[in-house]
């Protein structure tokens, strides 16, 4: 008796865990810095004396798994303990369209004094929904600013 009750005890599992429908698991948002920033370029501030430039250089990043729809994009750039600002005049600059694929990053960074300078530097992006400020990725790495 007892081992008749353990065979049907055991294709009972079976045919349970066979009929179960699989879950559908969606792949978590993963953002992956790139290890060297841009070389210095001049960056005229929209707002400032004309003509007067400053050096800025470009982070890159990759957004994998990124969720459909407007998604709000931060970054940050932090050298010699100093934060520094958006090198863009663009409206919308942190909106990014995403499709539930792979979406690239970038942001231009600039400071007015000390300036930008070739060396090491600490990126920062995230990734938040536009409409409930979720945040879905955030990724920070030492990159490196080439001369």
């Amino acid at each position: 008796m007892y081992k008749i009750s353990l065979a049907v005890l055991a294709a009972a599992a079976i045919v349970l865990g066979a009929g179960a429908p699989a879950a559908a698991t969606t792949a978590p948002t993963r953002i992956t810095i790139d290890r060297h920033a841009s070389e210095l370029f001049p960056f005229e501030p929209p707002v400032g004396e004309p003509g007067v430039t400053y050096p800025a250089t470009t982070v890159t990043a990759t957004a994998r798994h990124c969720p459909g729809g407007i998604v709000l994009m931060s970054a940050s750039l932090v050298q010699d303990g100093l934060p520094t600002l958006w090198a863009t005049a663009g409206h919308g600059a942190g909106e990014i369209l995403c499709d539930g694929g792979t979406v690239e990053l970038a942001m231009a960074f600039a400071r007015i004094t000390p300036a930008v300078h070739p060396g090491r530097a600490t990126a920062h992006f995230s990734l938040r929904d536009a409409t409930t400020n979720e945040e879905f990725a955030a990724s920070t790495r030492t990159v490196w600013i080439p001369c």
